[in-house]
C-alpha cells in the first residue's frame, strides 16, 4: 500500500478552510473545546526488591500533574478539524530519579522516550515532564459516515488509546466509520504511525514496548539494542462490522492486516434477556492468527520452545454477565491455543472485557484464563461512588517463553493470582466535573525453571481528575 504523508493530508485540509475564509471565523468561535486537569500516584510494592531478581533499587513511586485541552471546529462544508495538547509534569521535583529504579507501570506518568540504540535507559527520563500534540486531524462528515485522517485516538479490538495514564496512545492514519445501514456500523482504519504512553514521538508500527522483542529488532524502531536494518514497519490495516438487527443479540465480525508479518480475525456475538429484574447476557469472542511473515522473524520453536517456527494460533473466550439492580456479576474465562502467542503490540488487549485485569497478558501460548468480577453502584447510599472488585488466576504454560518482555514478569510465565479493587467517586454540586479513583492490585507470580525470579507485587494507583 503507498503511504501518503500525513502532513500533506493536513496541509490540504488547511487549504480547504483557507478557500473559505468569510466562513473560518465561525467555524472556530462555535468550535467545542474540553478540558481536564489530571494528577496520578502510583506506588508498587514488590516482595523482593533485591537485585537477584533484576530490581536492586526500592519500591517504586511516582506523582504527576497534567491535563489536556482537546478542541475541535464547528463543521464548513461537512469538514472539522481536531487538535488535543496534552501535557505531564513532575510537581516541584517531588518524583526523583532513583524512585524509578524498580518502575514498570509508573513509567509512563513521566516522558520515557527511548533513546536506544544510543544506550541512554529509560530510567534516564523518570520523572520527566513533556508536552505533546497527540491529536491533529481532519474530519469530512457526509450523512451517517465520518472520515478522519492525521493524528487520532483509535479505537478497534487493535488499537485504544488505553487511557490509563497520564497521557493516552495515538496514532497517525484514517478512519471511516459508517451508521448508513439500519442497525450496522461499519469501521476501517488504517494506522501508519503510534505515540506510545510516556513518548512525544510517532514512530513506526512496531515501535511499541508490547511488540515481540525479534520484531521490534527486526525493523527501524527505538527497542532494539542495536539499529533493525529494514527501514519502519508497514502500517496496519484494520476492518470490522457490528450489526444489531436481531434483538438483544449483537454480532461483530473483525480482520487486521500487518503486511508481511500476521493477519487476525475476530468474531465475537454476545446476547442479552430480562429474567424478572435481572439481565443476564452471554458473549463469546474467538480470534484466528496466521502467520504471514513474524514466524521467521521471531523463531519461536529456536527462542520460545514452541513446536515449530509458525505464529499460527488462536483463542476464544466465554463470560456470563448477570445485572441485578445496583450490582453486576461477571464470570469469564479463555484459552489460547498451543501454538504460539496472539501478537498485540498496540494495547488492544485480546481478552479485554473478559479474563484480562490490570497488567495482565493472558493471551501467550497454552495459556488459560479465569475471572470472576463484581461491580456494584453505591449510588443510592453515598451519591457518585461505585466499586469493582476481582479475582482472577491465569494458568500459564511453565515450559513457553513470551514472544516479548510482560509487564511486572518479562518472560516469566508462570501462574499468576491476582486480586483488585477499583473505587470511583464522581462528586457532584459545586464539585460536579471532579472525579476521584483508588486502584489497589495484589498479584501473585509463580517462578518457573526458566525465570527463577520473584516478581509478586502490590501496587496502588491514585487518580483526581477535573473535567471542564
Amino acid at each position: 500500500m503507498t503511504k501518503r504523508s500525513i502532513t500533506t493530508i493536513l496541509l490540504l485540509g488547511t487549504c480547504v478552510f483557507t478557500s473559505a475564509a468569510d466562513d473560518l471565523v465561525s467555524a472556530f468561535k462555535e468550535g467545542k473545546l474540553d478540558g481536564r486537569l489530571r494528577t496520578q500516584y502510583f506506588n508498587t510494592d514488590w516482595d523482593d526488591n533485591s537485585v537477584a531478581t533484576g530490581k536492586g533499587g526500592s519500591d517504586a513511586k511516582g506523582l504527576a500533574i497534567g491535563g489536556s485541552l482537546i478542541y475541535k471546529t464547528a463543521p464548513l462544508y461537512s469538514f472539522s478539524f481536531g487538535t488535543g495538547l496534552y501535557t505531564t509534569k513532575n510537581p516541584d521535583g517531588w518524583t526523583e530519579a532513583h524512585d524509578g529504579t524498580t518502575a514498570t507501570t509508573s513509567k509512563d506518568l513521566f516522558l520515557r522516550d527511548i533513546t536506544r540504540p544510543s544506550g541512554a535507559p529509560v530510567s534516564a527520563t523518570y520523572g520527566n515532564g513533556y508536552a505533546v500534540l497527540a491529536q491533529a486531524y481532519l474530519q469530512y462528515d457526509i450523512a451517517k459516515t465520518k472520515v478522519k485522517a492525521g493524528r487520532m485516538l483509535m479505537s478497534t479490538p487493535w488499537i485504544s488509546p488505553n487511557d490509563t495514564k497520564m497521557i493516552p496512545i495515538a496514532v497517525e492514519g484514517y478512519e471511516a466509520v459508517s451508521n448508513d445501514i439500519a442497525n450496522t456500523t461499519i469501521q476501517a482504519d488504517f494506522a501508519d504511525k503510534i505515540k506510545e504512553r510516556g513518548m512525544t514521538y510517532f514512530g513506526s508500527m512496531a515501535d511499541t514496548g508490547d511488540t515481540p522483542d525479534k520484531i521490534a529488532a527486526y525493523y527501524a524502531t527505538h527497542y532494539g539494542t542495536v539499529q533493525g536494518t529494514h527501514g519502519d514497519a508497514p502500517g496496519v490495516l484494520m476492518v470490522g462490522v457490528k450489526n444489531k438487527s436481531i434483538d438483544n443479540l449483537e454480532l461483530q465480525a473483525w480482520g487486521m492486516h500487518w503486511n508481511d508479518i500476521v493477519d487476525q480475525a475476530i468474531l465475537e456475538a454476545n446476547y442479552a434477556l430480562e429474567a424478572g429484574d435481572a439481565i443476564i447476557s452471554f458473549g463469546g469472542r474467538y480470534i484466528t492468527q496466521k502467520d504471514k511473515g513474524a514466524g521467521n522473524i521471531i523463531l519461536p520453536q529456536t527462542n520460545n520452545y514452541d513446536t515449530d517456527n509458525s505464529v499460527d494460533t488462536s483463542l476464544f473466550a466465554l463470560r456470563s454477565v448477570v445485572n441485578y439492580r445496583a450490582a453486576k456479576l461477571t464470570l469469564a474465562t479463555s484459552h489460547t491455543a498451543s501454538g504460539g502467542d496472539l501478537i498485540a503490540p498496540w494495547r488492544g488487549f485480546p481478552t479485554e472485557g473478559y479474563t484480562r485485569s490490570m497488567t495482565q497478558t493472558d493471551w501467550n501460548a497454552n495459556t488459560r484464563a479465569y475471572k470472576a468480577q463484581l461491580d456494584y453502584d453505591f449510588n443510592a447510599l453515598v451519591s457518585g461512588v461505585s466499586t469493582s472488585l476481582s479475582y482472577s488466576y491465569y494458568d500459564r504454560d511453565p515450559s513457553k517463553k513470551s514472544y516479548q518482555s510482560m509487564t511486572d514478569r518479562l518472560f516469566q510465565n508462570g501462574d499468576t493470582r491476582q486480586l483488585n479493587l477499583d473505587v470511583l467517586y464522581k462528586l457532584s454540586g459545586s464539585w460536579k466535573g471532579t472525579e476521584l479513583k483508588v486502584r489497589l492490585m495484589d498479584q501473585n507470580n509463580e517462578k518457573t525453571a526458566l525465570y527463577a525470579k520473584d516478581t509478586s507485587n502490590r501496587e496502588m494507583r491514585l487518580e483526581a481528575n477535573y473535567y471542564f
